[in-house]
C-alpha cells in the first residue's frame, strides 16, 4: 500500500507539462489512485469539476518528470522569445532555475546549457533586449530574479567584448548558478532586508563553498563554472570571502562585478536603499581606484555594455 511518503505533489500550473510519467491523485478514501497514464497529456479545457485539486507523481518518476518537466520549459521558453514577451520569459526563466535550484541533481541540472543556448540564440545580438530582461522583475523570488538578471548582463558583457560562443556560455552559465548554494541555508538568513548578525552573516558566506561543492557532485560542467561560484565574493585586494584571497579566475572577477552591480540597482534592504546604475557605477568606481577589489578593464567594459 503506498503512503503520502512515495509521492511529490505537482504544481498546478505544470500538471499538463507531464505526459511520459502517471499522475495520481487522492480518493476519497485517502489512498493512492491513478489519476493520468503514463503516455497521456493533460487538457486543460476539460471541465475543471472533474480536475483533482492536487495531483502527484511517483518518487520512483520524479528524475524522469524532472527530465521531462525542464524540457517543456526550454520548448516553452523557445516559444515565448519575442520581443514582447519579456515578462513571460523572466517567468519560464524563474521557474526553470526554481526547479534546477530545489532539489540540484544531475538530472535537474543538465537541462540548463540548453537554457542558455536557447536565450543566446533568442535575444544574443540584441543588448536592448538584454537590458530590458536584466531590468525586469518578478514578485518574491529573489534568487532567481538575482540570478537571472545577473546571467542576462554577463550575456550583454559577453556579446559587447566579442566573446566565443563557447565561452559566452559557459559565463552565462556560471552566472545562472553562482547563488546555488543559497538554496541550502536557512531561508530567513537569505530573504531578509535587514543587516545580518555577525553569526547569521559567517552563515551567508557559506553559500559560495556550498554551491560549488553541489555543482561538483552533481553535474558534469567544466571546472571553471564551480571554481567561479567559490570565487564570486573573493575580491582582488584579498578582502572577500570564503578564502579572502586575492589571486582569482577571470570567471569568478566578472561575475563577482556584476552580482554587485546588480544587487545594489535591484535589492532594496532597511539599511540600503536601491540605487541607480550611474549612482551604483560611481560606487563601484571607488572600490575599483581607492582599493583595488575589481579589475579596472573588466569595470570600463561593463560601464560600456550597460551605456
Amino acid at each position: 500500500m503506498w503512503g503520502m511518503g512515495d509521492f511529490i505533489q505537482v504544481k498546478e500550473s505544470q500538471v499538463h507539462y507531464y505526459c511520459s510519467v502517471p499522475l495520481y491523485c487522492k480518493a476519497d478514501s485517502g489512498d493512492f489512485v491513478l489519476y493520468k497514464p503514463k503516455g497521456k497529456r493533460i487538457n486543460f479545457t476539460e471541465d475543471a469539476r472533474t480536475r483533482p485539486t492536487q495531483t502527484y507523481i511517483h518518487k520512483r518518476d520524479s528524475q524522469t518528470a524532472v527530465t521531462e518537466l525542464q524540457k517543456s520549459f526550454n520548448t516553452h521558453l523557445r516559444q515565448s522569445l519575442t520581443p514582447g514577451g519579456l515578462t513571460k520569459v523572466k517567468s519560464i526563466l524563474c521557474d526553470i532555475v526554481s526547479e534546477a535550484m530545489s532539489k540540484p541533481s544531475e538530472t535537474s541540472l543538465a537541462q540548463l546549457p540548453e537554457t542558455i543556448d536557447i536565450v543566446f540564440d533568442g535575444y544574443g545580438k540584441n543588448s536592448q533586449i538584454l537590458k530590458q530582461l536584466a531590468e525586469s522583475s518578478t514578485v518574491d523570488r529573489s534568487i532567481m530574479d538575482h540570478s537571472i538578471n545577473t546571467m542576462a548582463i554577463t550575456m550583454l558583457y559577453c556579446t559587447h567584448c566579442n566573446f566565443s560562443p563557447d565561452e559566452a556560455r559557459q559565463l552565462a552559465l556560471a552566472a545562472l548558478l553562482h547563488d546555488i548554494g543559497k538554496t541550502r541555508l536557512d531561508p530567513n538568513i537569505v530573504i531578509t532586508n535587514r543587516k545580518l548578525t555577525d553569526k547569521e552573516f559567517e552563515e551567508y558566506k557559506a553559500h559560495s563553498a556550498i554551491g560549488h561543492d553541489i555543482i561538483k557532485e552533481t553535474a558534469s560542467f567544466d571546472f571553471s563554472i564551480s571554481r567561479a561560484i567559490l570565487e564570486h565574493h573573493e575580491r582582488l585586494d584579498g578582502s572577500g570571502y570564503p578564502r579572502g584571497i586575492a589571486h582569482i579566475g577571470f570567471e569568478a572577477q566578472l561575475i563577482g562585478l556584476i552580482d554587485s552591480y546588480e544587487n545594489l540597482t535591484h535589492r532594496e534592504k532597511t539599511y540600503r536603499k536601491i540605487k541607480s546604475p550611474f549612482d551604483t557605477l560611481n560606487l563601484i568606481k571607488h572600490e575599483v581606484v581607492t582599493k583595488g577589489t575589481f579589475d579596472k578593464t573588466l569595470f570600463k567594459e561593463l560601464c560600456t555594455c550597460l551605456a
